[in-house]
């Protein structure tokens, strides 16, 4: 399971638990910006790194080279996001997904 950010996949992993599901054994969940509570021992959460140093230099570099006249208009930047496999997640558990309704052979 993704979820929107890291904040709210440790709220899919706590409904998980209610309901029984086990983190990664039965689902694998990922968040999105790789924040410092991803990263806690107790929390081990796999998640997508935004690598927000490198997205702010290009952010500041390309509003310089705007006010500084040497680029007129829109530009666009694309930055690799680069996944952080931690605890949460894991290889399919095929015996899940058979039991799921329309589930793999």
């Amino acid at each position: 399971m993704c979820a929107y950010n890291d904040h709210c996949a440790l709220g899919v992993i706590d409904a998980l638990a209610t309901m029984g599901v086990r983190v990664p054994r039965d689902c694998s969940v990922t968040g999105y910006d790789d924040s410092p509570v991803a990263q806690l021992t107790a929390v081990d959460l796999t998640s997508v790194s935004q690598e927000a140093a490198l997205l702010a230099e290009t952010a500041v570099r390309a509003a310089v080279d705007r006010l500084e006249g040497r680029v007129a208009g829109i530009t666009d930047a694309v930055l690799e996001p680069r996944l952080v496999v931690r605890g949460s997640s894991s290889a399919p558990n095929h015996q899940v997904l058979r039991a799921l309704p329309g589930g793999v052979p």
